[in-house]
């Protein structure tokens, strides 16, 4: 495996090349801190950690990371020459993996089913094309209020079956692929009780 050069100007040239394990390698090489190697080290942290709690199903690639982070914070021997500024950026990056980490352990989106309403959004989102779409639009559909859809998203979104960005002052959301796969389950299984409802009263009249 090449060592990953931390000499570059634009670290976002390494964000989809590398990986953290080449990035562990490169940091146990280094013997000193410099702005480059810096600047190159926080971005491919910030931008990795981000897509890590982003992805629903990613408790390998948040380990890994966390890994990383641990390692470049207590054990590289660079660790004690690191400035301040970014230590407490790569513990704050640490923080909310962990906080991720820990939501995918308890998740469990089986049990969600058992609430009222999340088949339908799951199955809106599914019919729409899997687009992103308002989370405003889903408190008239469902006629509840929106404190409720807030709960209801909320719920969905720590199981891993939907991602929401916001967007002004509404959220937009969109099925995870575990959740596309739950809705399309629920679609199937909707077309099979239609259709057998619709054999049964052919054979009955």
């Amino acid at each position: 495996m090449n060592t990953l050069n931390l000499n570059i100007s634009d670290p976002s040239m390494l964000v989809d090349k590398a990986t953290p394990i080449e990035l562990l390698s490169a940091i146990r090489n280094l013997k000193e801190w410099g702005k480059t190697e810096l600047n190159v080290v926080n971005r491919l942290i910030s931008v990795w950690s981000a897509r890590a709690i982003a992805n629903p199903n990613d408790r390998e690639g948040i380990s890994e990371l966390q890994r990383l982070i641990h390692y470049t914070l207590h054990r590289a021997n660079t660790a004690k020459s690191l400035p301040e500024e970014y230590r407490y950026r790569w513990e704050e990056a640490n923080d909310m993996l962990e906080a991720r980490r820990l939501n995918l352990v308890h998740a469990d989106p089986d049990a969600q089913f058992a609430r009222r309403h999340v088949r339908e959004i799951l199955v809106y989102l599914h019919i729409t094309g899997n687009h992103e779409r308002p989370q405003s639009d889903l408190a008239d559909r469902l006629g509840v209020t929106t404190g409720r859809v807030t709960q209801l998203i909320g719920n969905l979104e720590a199981n891993g079956l939907i991602t929401k960005r916001k967007h002004g002052r509404d959220n937009l959301l969109k099925l995870t692929e575990t959740g596309l796969q739950y809705a399309k389950k629920i679609d199937q299984k909707r077309d099979t009780e239609n259709h057998r409802a619709a054999s049964f009263l052919k054979i009955a009249s």
